[in-house]
């Protein structure tokens, strides 16, 4: 293939079409790339390759790069697509999504439109807790914000190397032409960035591979690698036809077996960026002047240089219209799902041709960088307004409901039924009978998401941190108690914390989302057993055996991705989990036994089958829609820490009553809403249960045992809640 003509290579536009679709395939699940991903990286390196040509040419051709041209060819390329997909998508998710949902839409928009949305998701992404929601339909919005936090800083760099070229060659040969020296001056500084980057890449996706995922850090050598081919262009162009033939067909392999190859539990960016990566810049360093065997002659056919064109529109539109259509109506087959993506290509020209192009070329701005750049200011002042009023409508539409739900209306009380078990029955009643969702619901819907509570410093998610222990309940108690486990210990501390201040016991929690009390290593969401978590276990352990505590609570869920065996192996089959769990809890009640006078078990609630948050907010929510089934998986490893518990003679809370009748769970007792997701309850709901948990374990130390009834000591099993599992 001939060399293309000086700032526009179509082979780009090609590689563009390849990396939108491998997107798109993944993200609709059609086909067998399911690392399809790896087209996000393919255009951060082209996208550093395009930006440090334009500018390095102009520097070389004028002496100086101009920030306020660059920054309004930007806006005008960026802006205009982007912001009509955030109206678009808000809008529609006010029309199709629940009121939950579409609230969530809406603060990510507000990201998204400061080109903050990667911050967002990585924030999002390291609370366990968010993990039972469905995806943004902005979530894509990530990639979209390194590239502009790039842009924001990589011009400045080169204006500093502009600076230094001028003075150099006013020193050297007293001229101010620059030549090719910002060109060159440039190789050095984008070597070490690649691997810095590169390198915090690798040890951060180890570490925390979710937040690595949406980190500018990990991701900055990739746009820098592109950078460095374009500033190595004037030499690579000398290289051999044939020998950069050869190069870009390695490298469109290697973009090829990434997405074949790769899976959402692989490990990324981390080593696995590198193969579509460095295949890419073998791409673009090989279509300098490639001969005309390379694949460069198809990625410029006229089919992929359209779709090129589109590549933006396409990636901008695909996601929140498969997100909405999939959470509005049902999940998507695969050909419901390849239908849908092929309806958004004429959707996607139609954007790229009358709003993309006509703001770009648009005369208002031929000549005015200035009128350029204001198009950010333009477009935080249209965005917030209707952001603003978005989440009014979204708010008003869940005004009113009647009163809370009781007993004495809708109760079926037995002799000897706990109170709270009563009114799970007469929530289930009410539900069943069609009674109004109550007003005034604690958390309200739209606060459920953030019910969650506060560990301040002691989040303990960090990994190879120092882990302070921040004492809770009666810090000037002469009593102490230990709370270990993960997400679903969590859950337990409003209850815990106000008794431990009640009853004169100094608490700590000692708490890591993902890290089950149960001695299992889980198998991490990108693959591979976690370290980490065991790590934090053995911490854990040592703490329990220097403060010697009076009672050692132990809480979790088995964790639905799998356990690692000894041997690294993933084993995800329930029953085989569950004897693993099982085992796991029996030897943890081993190790923790002599360290303290109590070891007590709390069983976790059934998981849900309707999510709470997303049924209550929709627009024709009633009760019984809320009404859930018990999900049976849930039931097994909750009998795992039963079976664990009798074992060991330690005590076993059943906490299922104050959930489920019958196997069934309203979403609302009495006026809260119980669950927070699908697997967790409510902060709110767990500081009403304190009284219940208080009678269940016992913390009072003058509590004295009914007669023919077990006082709660070490090797006895307290007495059962009258709820079933």
């Amino acid at each position: 293939m001939t060399a293309m003509r000086p700032g526009f290579r179509q082979d780009i536009q090609g590689l563009r079409a390849l990396a939108v679709v491998l997107v798109i395939l993944d993200h609709a699940d059609i086909g067998p790339f399911h690392g399809g991903f790896i087209g996000v990286d393919v255009f951060f390196v082209i996208s550093g390759f395009l930006i440090t040509g334009l500018l390095v040419s102009e520097a070389e051709r004028t002496g100086r790069a101009s920030l306020l041209g660059f920054y309004a060819r930007r806006a005008r390329r960026i802006l205009p697509a982007a912001t009509l997909v955030i109206v678009v998508t808000v809008v529609a998710s006010i029309l199709f999504l629940s009121a939950v949902e579409a609230t969530g839409v809406i603060q990510d928009a507000l990201w998204a439109t400061f080109f903050l949305a990667n911050f967002k998701f990585a924030s999002d992404g390291t609370d366990y807790f968010q993990n039972d929601t469905p995806p943004s339909p902005l979530q894509h919005y990530w990639s979209l914000s390194v590239e502009e936090q790039f842009y924001l800083v990589w011009p400045l760099l080169v204006l500093l190397l502009c600076v230094y070229a001028g003075w150099r060659a006013r020193r050297s040969v007293g001229q101010r032409s620059l030549g090719p020296r910002v060109r060159d001056l440039g190789v050095s500084p984008l070597v070490v960035i690649v691997g810095i980057s590169f390198a915090f890449s690798v040890s951060y996706s180890t570490t925390d591979p979710v937040a690595a995922y949406f980190s500018p850090f990990t991701r900055a050598w990739e746009l820098a690698l592109g950078a460095l081919v374009a500033c190595l262009s004037t030499r690579l162009i000398l290289v051999k036809r044939s020998v950069q033939a050869m190069i870009s067909w390695a490298g469109l392999i290697a973009v090829f077996a990434a997405a074949l190859l790769y899976n959402g539990t692989t490990v990324f960016p981390g080593y696995a960026a590198a193969l579509p990566v460095v295949g890419t810049a073998a791409l673009l360093a090989g279509g300098m002047h490639a001969a005309g065997w390379g694949p460069q002659r198809l990625l410029s056919i006229r089919p992929m240089r359209a779709m090129g064109d589109w590549s933006y529109s396409l990636y901008l539109w695909h996601w929140p219209v498969l997100i909405i259509v999939a959470e509005a109506w049902h999940p998507l087959t695969a050909w419901q799902a390849a239908v849908l993506m092929l309806l958004v290509v004429p959707l996607s020209a139609l954007s790229y041709h009358y709003v993309e192009n006509p703001v770009r070329r648009a005369r208002i701005f031929k000549g005015r960088k200035l009128r350029g750049v204001l198009l950010y200011p333009a477009v935080v002042l249209l965005t917030l307004p209707m952001l603003a009023a978005a989440n009014t409508v979204v708010k008003d539409e869940l005004d009113g409901g009647g009163p809370p739900i009781t007993v004495s209306e809708f109760g079926q009380t037995q002799p000897q039924q706990d109170q709270v078990a009563a009114l799970v029955q007469a929530s289930v009643k009410a539900a069943q009978d069609g009674y109004e969702i109550p007003a005034g619901l604690k958390p309200s819907v739209l606060d459920l998401g953030t019910d969650i509570p506060d560990l301040g410093k002691c989040q303990y998610f960090e990994i190879n941190s120092d882990r302070p222990l921040c004492p809770r309940g009666d810090t000037d108690g002469d009593r102490t108690l230990v709370l270990i486990g993960d997400s679903h210990a969590r859950q337990w501390v409003p209850a815990l914390d106000e008794l431990a201040k009640r009853y004169g016991y100094t608490a700590y929690f000692l708490i890591r989302e993902g890290c089950p009390s149960s001695d299992v290593t889980p198998w991490m969401v990108n693959g591979g057993p976690s370290t980490d978590c065991e790590a934090f276990q053995d911490w854990a352990r040592e703490q329990v055996e220097e403060l010697q505590p009076d009672v050692v609570l132990l809480g979790s869920e088995a964790n639905r991705r799998g356990f690692a065996t000894d041997d690294g192996d993933h084993v995800d089959d329930t029953d085989e989990m569950a004897t693993m769990y099982r085992e796991g809890m029996e030897r943890e009640i081993d190790y923790l036994a002599p360290h303290t006078q109590r070891v007590i078990v709390i069983g976790d609630p059934p998981a849900v089958v309707t999510h709470p948050g997303r049924c209550l907010s929709e627009r024709d929510a009633t009760l019984a829609k809320c009404l859930s089934q018990e999900d049976k998986v849930s039931l097994v490893f909750i009998d795992s820490l039963r079976q664990a518990a009798a074992a060991k003679g330690v005590q076993f809370v059943e906490t299922a009553a104050w959930f489920c009748a019958d196997g069934l769970c309203p979403s609302v007792v009495g006026d809260y809403i119980a669950h927070r997701d699908r697997t967790h309850i409510s902060q709110s709901y767990a500081g009403f249960l304190t009284d219940e948990l208080e009678a269940q374990i016992h913390l009072d130390p003058a509590y004295v045992a009914p007669t023919g009834q077990p006082s709660p000591s070490p090797g006895t099993v307290a007495a059962n809640s009258t709820g079933t599992p």
